[in-house]
């Protein structure tokens, strides 16, 4: 492939050295015309002020190049050392220094100009000017040192927001509400401010919740690991969450659960969706955040100390149940028992014969597919308490259809079917109930975007009618019509 000039050689454009470039070489070629001209008319007039412009010119065109130089290398020098691009501040400072030299130097041969002179006798006049602007200076000067970078995230004195510029007097910051806020220079670097963009732009967000000393450390764990795990931008992160008992108080165990954010932008809308996570994580898990006692009493002889999870409202809840009765949903409830599985146990696997559905109280599980190629597998979804899996295998036979891995340890409820089966024999119309959820939710899966509401539509009642007829071939049913 050709080369261009856009051409990046470690991090810098070489398109950035023509500029500079050309005005050396534009200085070395006036500078050998023009004493060759020199020198082929010895007797020209103004002989004396023409050798001046042939000296001066060159080094003019000359300071001019290295400026221009300079402006080009600074910000890849900046980039390559100190991990930070420099501000617009910055460049003026080197762009006003440099012309102020090629002026000195112009001033000097052309005009006689004492600089050094000048410079020496103005320190009194210098003196005056930098007491008067002293705080401007100063805030010049701390601009110009500050290890903040444009777009970076800081927090100064309770204010957070995305540096959107640095000038000469302040740097200006805009906050999520859409608010800019100026703070002197000097101000940054006289208190500490936090700077979220370094050295990494995501970082770690906290939070602290109480729950009830009888919910176990992993049930905790299961909880409030799977509320922080369920979010896309924190499993993007290579960090993991973790969580900790932090203080045991009057209203139970304090627990603090760690997690990084992408950056400090998208920091608010990541903790409201761990906290709509772990809410909906502790509602299916029958929990209830404790609130302060006023009165303790002891139970009495009649009283239950102690009030079991509801095991039919949670059933209640699960998209393949809610068409059942409540006494359908106890007959169930009354054989279910919570199962354990740990994080990278396969809880069912792609291809498997499977006689039994799982619905997840707590935790998170993974689902993959193997590649069509044989190459490995891929992750297609993940499911969040409430959701349940294997009702294909439970309800007509099929082999499963995808793995599901836990990422965190998960409790399931694992309805086989011997206890589904005396239910749908004792109402067989329970099974075009089940149908009609199944093809729905198949449909959802299946994403026909173009398809009509009517094509939709007469394909849900075909795939319920292939789905009923498979439920009664297996349970051996009557239809409802029979």
């Amino acid at each position: 492939m050709a080369a261009d000039t856009r051409t990046e050689l470690g991090g810098f454009e070489a398109r950035r050295l023509i500029a500079p470039a050309l005005t050396a070489a534009l200085a070395i070629l006036f500078a050998t015309l023009w004493n060759n001209l020199l020198v082929a008319e010895p007797y020209v007039a103004n002989r004396a002020w023409l050798m001046r412009l042939g000296e001066g010119v060159p080094i003019v065109l000359g300071g001019v190049a290295a400026g221009m130089l300079a402006h080009a290398v600074a910000p890849w020098l900046l980039v390559r050392h100190l991990r930070m691009p420099p501000t617009r501040m910055f460049r003026q400072f080197v762009i006003a220094l440099c012309w102020t030299l090629a002026a000195g130097i112009v001033g000097a041969i052309f005009f006689d100009v004492p600089v050094g002179s000048l410079v020496t006798t103005s320190g009194l006049l210098v003196a005056m000017i930098g007491l008067a602007l002293k705080n401007v200076i100063s805030d010049a000067f701390t601009g110009l040192a500050l290890p903040i970078k444009i777009g970076d995230w800081i927090e100064v004195d309770g204010q957070t927001g995305r540096v959107v510029e640095i000038s000469w007097r302040a740097t200006r910051l805009q906050t999520l509400d859409r608010v800019t806020v100026i703070i002197p220079n000097t101000h940054l670097t006289a208190k500490p401010f936090r700077n979220f963009s370094l050295p990494e732009p995501y970082y770690r967000d906290s939070f602290r919740v109480v729950l009830d000393p009888s919910v176990t450390t992993h049930q905790a764990e299961r909880i409030l690991l799977g509320a922080a795990r369920q979010v896309e931008a924190i499993q993007a992160i290579p960090y993991r969450p973790d969580v900790r008992i932090t203080a045991f108080t009057e209203r139970g165990i304090e627990w603090e659960l760690r997690f990084f954010v992408p950056d400090a932008e998208k920091a608010v809308r990541v903790r409201h969706q761990v906290h709509r996570n772990l809410l909906r994580n502790l509602h299916y898990s029958g929990i209830a955040l404790p609130y302060p006692v006023i009165v303790r009493r002891t139970a009495q002889p009649n009283e239950r100390a102690y009030e079991p999870a509801d095991d039919i409202r949670f059933l209640r809840g699960i998209e393949l149940f809610d068409s059942l009765s409540d006494d359908e949903l106890r007959a169930i409830s009354d054989k279910l028992a919570p199962t354990l599985k740990l994080a990278g146990q396969a809880l069912v696997r792609q291809g498997e014969a499977g006689d039994s559905l799982f619905v997840l109280r707590e935790g998170l599980l993974s689902v993959t597919i193997a590649k069509p190629d044989g190459g490995g597998e891929i992750e297609v979804a993940q499911l969040a308490p409430g959701s349940f899996l294997g009702e294909m295998s439970l309800l007509t036979g099929a082999p499963r259809s995808a793995t599901v891995t836990p990422i965190t340890d998960s409790m399931c409820y694992e309805i086989t079917r011997e206890i589904i089966g005396p239910l749908m024999e004792s109402r067989p119309e329970m099974a075009q109930q089940l149908s009609d959820v199944l093809a729905e939710r198949q449909l959802r899966n299946a994403a026909k975007l173009e398809a009509s509401a009517q094509t939709v539509e007469t394909q849900k009642k075909s795939l319920t009618e292939q789905i009923l007829r498979r439920i009664n071939s297996l349970f051996r049913l009557r239809s409802a019509a029979e």
